[in-house]
């Protein structure tokens, strides 16, 4: 299957982030019409705020055809997308990854 294009931009307007405690970010993304496609994160680099730090980008929910779909996903393969709901969890860190997509 031919890839009809590709689009990349960072989650967030800067960087996002904890410092002594936890929090889960998160942006929504719609698609009018739905669209075929393959969307992942890209974790580029971690930032620590302290000596114990985790970062985690993920995919928390997604509509296909209507369905609605929820969990810690790595990224998203669907034929009628219409949303994503991508995530990004801080504990003691600061991040910015990619949203990136691949339609076909």
């Amino acid at each position: 299957m031919p890839v009809n294009g590709a689009w990349a931009k960072p989650m967030f307007s800067s960087e996002v982030g904890t410092i002594g405690t936890t929090w889960t970010f998160t942006k929504q993304q719609s698609f009018s019409p739905p669209a075929n496609l393959l969307a992942y994160p890209v974790l580029q680099y971690i930032s620590e705020s302290d000596d114990e730090t985790q970062t985690i980008a993920y995919v928390s929910k997604f509509v296909d055809d209507g369905t609605s779909h929820s969990g810690k996903f790595v990224g998203v393969a669907a034929t009628k997308c219409s949303s994503i709901e991508w995530s990004l969890y801080c504990d003691h860190s600061f991040n910015n990854p990619l949203r990136t997509i691949f339609f076909f």
